[in-house]
């Protein structure tokens, strides 16, 4: 619960920030020219996405892949720096339907993640973030919890990024540990 309140008080402390574009003043020295350029600032504003999960550690002896489309929504509140909120759809594929029907719920794993996004981008090519919040599980057999997913972006255009995360849900009162490996694409639509 204290990381609940941690994440909040960070969020509302960094969205008091002001939104600022900073540029980088560049002079030639052949022309005496002076130029100016933006930093660079991600994907900022609407994202969409989906990636293949890879589950791991205890889930991954309850299944062998998952799916999950992703949405956020990003806004630069610094220079280099992006905050937003995020969410999206989570499914996790059981791997033993009518296997043990009878003494076992055999139904797929899903859940609803809202949560609090920040990126750092130090260039135009690679963005590194994570998402902190709740997610709100949709199965009898899964809670939902504490869920966070640290990121690595690639920017392949101004449009396009690929993405490595993790994914971990949090919850003492769930007998499934969600932990999965995800490999991405995101689209931004602005």
């Amino acid at each position: 619960m204290k990381k609940i309140y941690f994440a909040t008080v960070f969020t509302v402390l960094m969205s008091l920030g002001a939104i600022a574009q900073t540029v980088v003043r560049t002079t030639t020295t052949s022309n005496q020219q002076t130029m100016y350029r933006a930093l660079p600032n991600g994907h900022n504003g609407l994202n969409v996405g989906a990636s293949f999960m890879l589950p791991i550690d205890v889930l991954s002896d309850y299944s062998s892949a998952g799916l999950a489309l992703d949405i956020n929504y990003l806004y630069t509140v610094a220079p280099r720096l992006n905050m937003g909120i995020a969410s999206g759809y989570s499914v996790v594929y059981n791997d033993f339907d009518g296997v043990l029907a009878d003494s076992w719920r055999s139904e797929d794993v899903e859940f609803i993640p809202v949560s609090v996004a920040t990126r750092y981008v130090p260039s135009s090519k690679v963005e590194f973030g994570a998402d902190l919040g709740y997610a709100i599980g949709l199965t009898d057999q899964f809670d939902g919890g504490f869920y966070y997913r640290p990121m690595i972006g690639f920017n392949v255009t101004d449009l396009i990024q690929l993405n490595l995360s993790y994914t971990g849900v949090n919850n003492n009162r769930s007998w499934v540990t969600w932990s999965t490996f995800n490999f991405g694409v995101m689209f931004n639509l602005n």
